[in-house]
């Protein structure tokens, strides 16, 4: 009965995407480390750092050029961003900038969509040369109507959804109709007729994880 289960589970649905992904990564291989050490190159780095000390806890999370790095080009692979056509890119909720970055350097366009709360985030998208544009993402808010359209509109543990935390360290989030109103919106202003949208959320306290494409 254990080797059945077992065998059961290797054919789960996140189980085979995950090997996909593994195999892809290393059947088409993007160096990671050569980006990175590409990066540091400018010393501007080393001045951030210092600007914003190791105690301070958005270096730890967004000085850390290397895993920054290892981390986006793993995003993008998964997002088959290292072949295929060329895309037309935007990132809600970019942060530091970094997954645009990676995709400018597979050879795609893009703009990041975020708050301007972070002095770090500034700094770091000024070094990685990655444009945002400012704008807090509210229920029955369009988004910023672009110049031109894009392939694809990706989210990564952004939160915007998030209304008010609950008693229980849960978030109360956006009904089904702040939903259909976001999602027209995209549809109708932001992404081109054969573009995808991928959003990737928070989980709540009780482990529950929204993904939506």
């Amino acid at each position: 009965m254990r080797a059945g289960h077992k065998l059961l589970k290797l054919f789960e649905p996140d189980i085979i995407a995950s090997t996909r992904e593994h195999m892809h990564r290393a059947l088409h291989p993007v160096s990671a480390r050569k980006l990175h050490i590409e990066l540091e190159q400018d010393k501007s780095w080393d001045a951030l750092r210092e600007k914003y000390p190791r105690g301070v806890k958005e270096v730890h999370r967004f000085g850390d050029t290397k895993f920054w790095i290892k981390r986006n080009v793993e995003r993008a692979q998964d997002l088959s961003l290292d072949r295929g056509p060329r895309h037309h890119i935007l990132d809600l909720g970019c942060g530091p900038g970094y997954f645009i970055y990676i995709a400018q350097k597979l050879g795609h366009s893009g703009i990041g969509l975020d708050i301007d709360e972070q002095p770090i985030f500034r700094d770091t998208l000024g070094l990685l040369k990655v444009h945002r544009v400012v704008h807090r993402i509210e229920a029955h808010r369009p988004l910023p109507v672009p110049e031109q359209k894009f392939d694809l509109i990706t989210s990564y543990l952004t939160c915007f959804n998030r209304i008010e935390r609950l008693p229980d360290g849960n978030w109360r989030t956006w009904s089904p109709d702040q939903w259909q109103f976001f999602l027209n919106d995209v549809r109708s202003n932001q992404l081109r007729e054969s573009g995808m949208l991928l959003l990737e959320f928070h989980p709540q306290r009780n482990g529950e994880l929204l993904n939506a494409i």
